[in-house]
């Protein structure tokens, strides 16, 4: 009779912690069956799980040897780029949808609107293979809440990333500093938070509400606000600076769940969307659901790069690429990979602004202010009122285009064409800086691939994947490719909304493209 093992004996036999082999049975991702409220395994299934597991990375075979080989298919089960994927694209990329990361060991932690799917990045990291994964240096110069260093490190890479959102910015670092701390104490830290808040629900909080922070209708109900003050109080508690970052984050990813605000995709009331405010909730059990996920994916990330005999470097800056790039050696990246903001107006900083404020990472508007005005291609609000924008660099087509823009709509002001026109000049200014000073960064022959979509303004469609390759190629790069990965067939909502409102061929497309390039 085939032997049925627990949760605590299977975890034993294939040598990870239960956490980490519960929370891959409730995935899917390993033969279990729930009994009950207890998890039961077969032996021989886990055995052959471990055994039928292509994807084994290079591991000593010494007195160890078959002990590794085991943790080795173990990690490469639960965190390989491989299974259950989309098809890739005929140009060898999957789908950049951000979506596909939220079932992904680390990059799940915070839900996020704009970015690329880890496994786009794996694809193109893959052509580092036979290289010493040490001797490979990866750079995101837009590096959101991190998915392109967070897939560095799971290959042994050197890493950099810049961002310039503080939010994003913590989750980013947060992520790539798992491998210097031990995830046992995320699993301490879960136990005093749960007991902290049991034995304050009764006492009125330290903590206040940000003064400046304010929103149409409550961002929390009373009830709610309580909670999450009590979590600041425990945050403040915490001496340790990882773990004040891991509660930090943690509170952020889960803020909007609780609030009655929703992302539709931009942050909206969830009133305004049919939804149903929110009175109470569990705040501590969701941010103790999601400390939970984060210890087992801590747990995995360490035990992936152990077994590869290596410590990669993550470096993160909170700042601007564009003012701050010299931070990077010149010619020591081998792999840029990145997706800066696109031509649509979507505004990172104003969509973060409840983390912002109630995280303690903003202080008071004029900061947020500040961000907007130095972000990557700006925002069409802090530029429309300017006077006219001209391109700081000779392009006669796009010119012409910027042109034909300001003629749009002047009846509207700068609600109209001369408006989008500044923001457009903007933009590709911001590209051609962007280029210029990737490139004093690259290696040569070196790789960068750059996600970017084209738009639609006033009805003038801005092919920005051509535009870029173009501002690329006068900076020194080499343009292999424009890879088509994503396409969408506007609807009315979208073409006459009021970016893009104006008379556009009714089967206009909005795409993605992946520009790979050399330098």
């Amino acid at each position: 009779m085939d032997n049925v093992l627990t949760l605590t004996e299977a975890a034993t036999f294939v040598r990870v912690s239960k956490n980490t082999l519960g929370d891959l049975a409730r995935r899917n991702k390993i033969p279990a069956k729930k009994v009950g409220r207890e998890w039961r395994f077969l032996h021989s299934a886990l055995v052959d799980w471990l055994a039928n597991k292509e994807t084994v990375p290079p591991h000593s075979t010494g007195q160890n040897g078959a002990q590794e080989s085991v943790q080795a298919r173990f990690v490469f089960s639960a965190l390989s780029t491989d299974a259950s994927l989309p098809t890739k694209h005929k140009n060898g990329f999957r789908d950049t949808a951000f979506a596909q990361n939220q079932g992904q060991s680390v990059h799940r932690w915070v839900p996020w609107i704009a970015g690329f799917s880890g496994d786009f990045v794996s694809d193109v990291l893959r052509r580092a293979e036979g290289r010493p994964p040490n001797e490979v240096t990866v750079l995101d110069p837009f590096a959101g809440v991190g998915t392109t260093l967070v897939e560095a490190i799971k290959r042994g890479h050197q890493s950099v990333g810049f961002e310039i959102n503080p939010y994003a910015a913590l989750a980013c670092r947060t992520k790539a500093e798992c491998l210097r701390n031990n995830p046992r104490q995320i699993s301490l830290l879960r136990r005093k938070f749960l007991t902290y808040l049991k034995s304050h629900h009764n006492k009125f909080p330290k903590s206040s509400a940000p003064e400046a922070f304010n929103s149409r209708v409550p961002f929390f109900s009373k009830k709610v606000e309580r909670k999450v003050l009590h979590v600041l109080d425990f945050i403040r508690c915490q001496k340790v600076p990882w773990l004040r970052d891991v509660m930090t984050v943690a509170l952020g990813a889960t803020l909007v769940s609780f609030s009655n605000y929703s992302y539709e995709p931009s942050l909206s009331r969830r009133s305004v969307v049919g939804k149903p405010e929110v009175e109470d909730a569990d705040v501590a059990g969701v941010i103790a659901a999601k400390l939970e996920e984060m210890l087992t994916d801590s747990a995995e990330m360490k035990l992936l790069v152990a077994l590869k005999r290596i410590r990669p470097r993550a470096q993160v800056y909170c700042a601007s690429f564009l003012t701050e790039y010299e931070k990077v050696p010149p010619r020591s990246v081998d792999f840029l990979i990145t997706s800066p903001p696109y031509l649509n107006n979507y505004h990172y900083i104003r969509n973060t602004r409840p983390h912002l404020h109630w995280l303690g990472l903003a202080n008071g508007n004029p900061q947020l202010r500040e961000l907007e005005q130095t972000s990557f291609g700006k925002y069409w609000q802090t530029v429309r009122a300017a006077p006219p924008i001209d391109l700081e660099f000779r392009s006669p087509q796009l010119e012409k285009q910027l042109q034909q823009l300001r003629g749009q709509n002047i009846h509207k002001g700068v609600y109209g064409g001369a408006g989008w026109a500044n923001y457009a000049a903007a933009y590709f200014n911001d590209c051609f800086g962007f280029c210029e000073a990737a490139h004093k960064l690259m290696r040569r022959g070196g790789t960068a691939v750059v996600v970017i979509g084209n738009n639609i303004l006033q009805g003038i469609e801005f092919k920005t994947d051509e535009i870029f390759s173009q501002i690329a190629d006068r900076n020194g790069f080499k343009v292999v490719a424009l890879h088509r990965v994503r396409e969408k067939r506007t609807g009315s909502s979208i073409v006459h909304s009021s970016v893009r409102s104006g008379q556009t061929a009714p089967k206009a497309i909005l795409y993605e493209t992946a520009v790979e390039m050399k330098a």
